[in-house]
């Protein structure tokens, strides 16, 4: 057979073969590729050789189903003993196979798409289930990447039906994850089934339950993608079902960190972090001083005041009434409960003040201010449910946070139901169409993160919600009247944008490419 250059010889086959194979199964566009495949099985050896029999195994199934079932029929019948349906000692092999490719999502909708009656019928009771050791590696990079593709969808759904009898414990909490998954971004119908399936009915996840869920979405880096596919869920049983993911146990996460060994190296190098969060308060401070709202009489909320707390301190050291609220916030005010958890919080807190003190002395510099601590409040708080009355602020500030919330529409939703009528919001956002917006910008491959994502973009640990202008002025105008729509240009950003990037991107204006970032100042 003349082999086209990209596909290898097979005279011999190759050692590494596998890897020619995983390669070309994420290349699959070669036209000759089933003629390779069947040449490649006929080249393999006699089917008794039980060497390497998991690849030839997985290219019998994918010339048979993408390219020539009659081809592949007598390797799979051979191999199954003539029996029209797949055996168990098959399938353990395929699902291997599988799982060293990588390909679970390949094969679920090669299998689905499948139109041939005997393929039909010889897979209709397999399903695509991984070995549990390699469920947190794959669903980890399929949150990696795109995890809202529709070819995702199948195999969610095939590993949803080939556990619907499965009772083993440590199964449970990926069962959960996987069938949250697929109701609240696929198939809400579907999906619905199988989560009162493991609920037996229930309206909503137990405590139990809904703890499992978000450890496992945690330990996978699904955690921020879940809370936005629920929050845009159109199905209202699958949102009460689901009502209570993504909102953490304070109590148990402030003892989590406690015990946990005070470290905070991370925060020593903050130095352009403080130029950036003084600029913002400097920004901030004059938008107030417009508004005439005044120190010591305006009362100022901070959502998302971050690890440091920078605009709440800030504010605090001009005289502003200010409370700051996040999961994230400085060790020292951490609830605690008992003399045990009292000296950890102390511990942590010394910890934190020598790590952050260049932090703190580079912010003070930048603005002038001499900070003051003693009056500052800071309080542990899930965002889209604040422990905070309402109509109780004239003033909210939600600086450099609202392109990180999983869920923008349920925390504006709080801000104006904490905010007087009339009251403000302030706020900025960096759109992930931006040059910095996957916040990993590559001079030598501007805007990469939307250039590859059609691939998936690579892992990023930095959450984000991707979403565009328009809808945060969309869910913005729900809530608030806007005063001002501020878009700062980035002039790094049009030197970058050639026609050729614009042209790959096209979907995107030139406006939205080039944006550095947006600063919103809205009335309730």
């Amino acid at each position: 057979m003349n082999q086209p250059q990209s596909l290898p010889s097979l005279n011999p086959i190759p050692d590494d073969i596998e890897d020619q194979l995983k390669y070309l199964l994420h290349s699959p566009d070669d036209p000759a590729l089933g003629e390779w495949l069947q040449e490649l099985l006929k080249s393999s050896g006699h089917m008794s050789n039980t060497d390497d029999l998991r690849w030839r195994v997985f290219c019998m199934v994918w010339l048979a189903c993408e390219f020539n079932a009659d081809a592949a029929w007598p390797y799979l019948m051979w191999l199954n003993v003539n029996e029209p349906a797949i055996s168990p000692h098959l399938s353990e092999i395929l699902i291997e196979a599988i799982d060293n490719f990588e390909a679970h999502v390949q094969v679920a909708n090669w299998l689905a798409n499948t139109t041939h009656d005997r393929l039909n019928a010889f897979f209709q009771d397999f399903y695509i289930i991984p070995a549990q050791r390699k469920l947190k590696p794959l669903i980890s990079n399929l949150f990696a990447a795109d995890p809202a593709r529709p070819e995702i969808g199948v195999w969610l759904a095939s590993f949803c039906e080939g556990t619907v009898y499965n009772e083993s414990v440590s199964m449970r909490p990926w069962r959960l994850l996987i069938a949250a998954w697929y109701a609240a971004c696929f198939n809400p119908k579907e999906g619905l089934q199988y989560l009162q399936n493991l609920t037996n009915g229930a309206a909503t996840l137990s405590s139990e339950d809904n703890q499992l869920l978000m450890e496992a979405a945690g330990d996978t880096d699904a955690l921020t993608p879940m809370i936005q596919f629920v929050a845009d869920c159109p199905d209202p049983v699958v949102k009460v079902l689901l009502k209570d993911f993504g909102h953490p146990d304070l109590p148990a996460m402030a003892e989590a960190i406690l015990q946990s060994v005070p470290d905070y190296a991370h925060l020593a190098d903050s130095s352009e972090q403080a130029r950036l969060d003084a600029a913002t308060f400097t920004h901030n401070l004059a938008h107030l001083e417009q508004a005439k709202l005044l120190p010591k009489t305006t009362t100022i909320l901070d959502i998302a005041c971050g690890h440091l707390i920078p605009h709440t301190l800030l504010l605090n050291s001009v005289g502003y009434k200010t409370l700051g609220l996040d999961l994230h916030i400085p060790p020292g005010y951490l609830p605690f409960s008992g003399i045990k958890q009292w000296f950890k919080r102390n511990q942590h807190a010394k910890a934190w003040k020598t790590a952050t003190s260049s932090y703190y002395q580079t912010l003070a510099d930048h603005t002038g201010q001499k900070l003051k601590w003693n009056k500052v409040k800071v309080k542990l708080a899930d965002l889209t449910r604040l422990d905070v009355t309402d109509n109780s602020f004239d003033v909210v500030i939600c600086a450099n946070y609202l392109q990180h919330a999983p869920d923008v529409d349920s925390l504006l939703a709080e801000a104006a139901r904490v905010l007087k009528p009339g009251g403000l919001l302030l706020a900025d956002i960096i759109p992930y169409a931006s040059l910095n917006g996957a916040f990993r910008f590559d001079p030598e491959s501007p805007w990469d993160h939307l250039r590859q994502n059609k691939k998936g973009p690579p892992t990023s640990s930095v959450s984000l919600n991707k979403w565009r202008e328009a809808r945060y002025r969309t869910s913005l105008e729900k809530y608030f009247s806007l005063e001002q729509w501020l878009a700062e240009p980035d002039e790094a950003a049009q030197a970058q944008l050639t026609p050729a990037i614009q042209a790959e991107l096209v979907d995107y204006s030139e406006a939205e490419l080039t944006r550095k970032q947006i600063v919103v100042i809205a009335k309730k």
